[in-house]
């Protein structure tokens, strides 16, 4: 009953990722046609700050929810979300009032006009709520409704963009951006009016104290982690022009695909690792991790095969500058996938306090790499930062699960060297077949007939 369980969320987990990258990755080739690489430059600069004041507004209270399930036991979940809900709308009516305030000054060091810096942080704190409530569908194993919520916000929003920019008269981008934030402000609105009533709960102290000596820890955390993912577009923005961070910003998206499915299969392998490492079945971690990790380097090499034919595809020959920082861009995710390797073992040995360190550790590497990579080689320097962040995170965590982590971890140098260098090695050769698209193909068509073959032969990805 419980592998049934875990075996329905990791299905849904599975669904909800790639049913929402699909949203965005099939629209791209819209957008890119409607809108200038300036244009997407400047709503991809919007986005980011986005991402970023979210976080602050948020404050993170639903990474309480999950504990306060187990702690409190109680029937009205909502009571809880009301009370801790309220702490958000407080922090949230705080950064109006700023924002209301300072407009101009904000304006001016954000590059956006002074009405999208209000709607920004109006869009943020919708933006928040959502996210809020599917934390908690997930928390309370309601995935269907975690998966669906997710997938109507992505559809709604796509929609009124594509209406907004179709008809909005002129300035492309602003309308893009109010596309996406007004159905998004609208479900939020629901949402807090919907937990409101559920939970008549306003204000709980107990419940507060102990979300907020839960999360804000995390904040910092997560903060290292917006800054890390994010200030890559904000600085190229700044130090090159909007149209550099529109191209960035394409083939970004375009390779995130391999972000989603190494997100997606790490939560689908983080049980079984740990239910091995409880039966301490060191021999069975190894089996599957080296199918784990073939599967994931031949997938980066089939991608990179395929991802210039595809940029011509959904993007104008505008954004065709940018396929010379794909296996850039590449090579960075793959660091971020072995990253998790010894960041499952610090998860599982309670070494929480790690990660916070090492996200911010590798997002300073990234500014500092940024500032001086983009003043010499532009969209080319952002991707080398975030390649050099990424390495430095997955050293850093290499190096700390050997040396701090007292308990005793799986996987040494030898276990990922032939993966990197098999991957290296066709970043190297990669140039040479890069004109033969034909060539290309046929040894894309061979590669995903062999892990296909040996997905069926194991009935799993590892």
């Amino acid at each position: 009953m419980v592998n049934t369980s875990i075996s329905r969320s990791v299905a849904w987990q599975l669904i909800g990722k790639f049913f929402l990258q699909g949203v965005a990755f099939f629209t791209t080739p819209i957008f890119t046609r409607l809108l200038t690489p300036s244009d997407y430059g400047y709503v991809a600069l919007y986005n980011s700050w986005l991402s970023m004041v979210t976080l602050f507004i948020g404050l993170e209270v639903g990474g309480s929810i999950a504990n306060a399930r187990i702690r409190y036991q109680i029937e009205n979940p909502f009571k809880y979300l009301s009370s801790i809900l309220t702490i958000s709308s407080i922090s949230f009516f705080v950064f109006l009032f700023i924002g209301i305030f300072f407009k101009d000054v904000l304006s001016s060091i954000l590059k956006l006009r002074q009405d999208l810096v209000i709607l920004l942080i109006v869009h943020s704190y919708a933006t928040f709520v959502i996210s809020f409530l599917v934390i908690k569908y997930d928390a309370f194993k309601q995935v269907e409704k975690s998966a669906i919520l997710s997938l109507l916000q992505s559809i709604v929003v796509v929609i009124c963009s594509l209406l907004f920019v179709f008809y909005g008269k002129g300035h492309k981008a602003e309308s893009r951006i109010y596309g996406q934030a007004i159905p998004t402000i609208v479900m939020s609105l629901i949402i807090v009016f919907f937990i409101y009533i559920k939970g008549k709960v306003f204000w709980n102290s107990e419940y507060n104290k102990f979300c907020l000596k839960l999360t804000l820890p995390l904040i910092a955390h997560s903060i290292g982690g917006v800054v890390f993912s994010q200030s890559d577009k904000v600085m190229l923005q700044y130090m090159a022009d909007d149209t550099a961070l529109g191209i960035y910003s394409v083939v970004y998206s375009l390779c995130s695909i391999l972000t989603i499915i190494y997100s997606a299969l790490n939560v689908a392998w983080v049980p079984f690792y740990y239910d091995y490492k409880n039966q301490q079945n060191t021999s069975q971690i190894l089996i599957h991790s080296k199918r784990y990790i073939k599967f994931f380097t031949l997938l980066c090499i089939g991608f990179m095969l395929l991802s210039t034919d595809v940029l011509k595809i959904i993007a104008p020959s505008s954004y065709w500058s940018g396929t010379s920082i794909i296996w850039i861009l590449v090579l960075s995710i793959y660091f971020r996938f072995l990253y998790l390797f010894p960041a499952n073992h610090e998860f599982y040995n309670c070494k929480n306090i790690i990660a916070p360190i090492g996200t911010v550790f590798a997002a300073s590497v990234n500014i500092i790499a940024n500032y001086i990579l983009i003043s010499k080689y532009g969209v080319s320097g952002a991707a080398l930062g975030t390649l050099i962040a990424n390495l430095c995170l997955f050293l850093f965590h290499s190096f700390m699960v050997k040396f701090f982590v007292k308990e005793s971890f799986e996987y040494s140098w030898k276990f990922y060297f032939p993966w990197c260098v098999c991957l290296l090695v066709f970043v190297h050769i990669s140039p040479v077949i890069s004109n033969f698209v034909i060539i290309r193909w046929i040894l894309s068509f061979f590669l995903g007939v062999y892990i296909i073959t040996d997905i069926i032969k194991h009935k799993s990805f590892f």
